[in-house]
């Protein structure tokens, strides 16, 4: 790797730290803790890609999360989760990268749309996005609701 290059790699259990920092940094604050119980579920899922930039140095300072999502009002697509450059590194092309190398994955696991959801306020991302071939197709208001569950996940499969 030269000078100035980082590597786009798989993320991994030992990258927990640096993707809660990178995460805090998005403007979702996280424990060290919760990412790791996060990101071990995500990475024991085929239908999840979570791929990391790492420096020369061996520093992690990007990530993006692809989950693939098929919904029965629309087609197969891969959904970006997050992304996120460290800001000392940013237009350098990292982000662009970890897109293309999500794009190479979705492309190899047969998903034919890449699409991404983004925060109304983060017009540069906007553009960014826009950059990379993603057109706006809707504007949205995302609701949720906290549930009382417990620690294992399961789901029932009543008649």
């Amino acid at each position: 790797m030269n000078k100035g290059e980082v590597l786009i790699r798989p993320g991994t259990q030992s990258d927990a730290s640096a993707l809660a920092r990178l995460t805090t940094e998005l403007g979702y604050p996280v424990s060290e803790e919760s990412l790791s119980k996060r990101l071990s579920r995500i990475l024991g899922s085929p239908r999840d890609c979570v791929l990391v930039a790492v420096e020369e140095t061996g520093a992690v300072v990007g990530w993006i999360h692809g989950f693939q999502s098929q919904l029965l009002e629309s087609d197969f697509r891969v959904e970006i989760g997050g992304l996120i450059v460290d800001p000392r590194c940013r237009r350098r092309g990292i982000g662009r990268s970890l897109v293309q190398r999500l794009e190479k994955w979705a492309i190899e696991e047969g998903v034919p749309e890449l699409g991404v959801r983004c925060r109304e306020e983060r017009g540069e991302s906007h553009q960014f996005y826009e950059s990379l071939g993603l057109a706006r197709t809707k504007t949205q208001r995302v609701f949720r609701k906290r549930l009382a569950t417990s620690p294992s996940f399961s789901v029932s499969q009543k008649p």
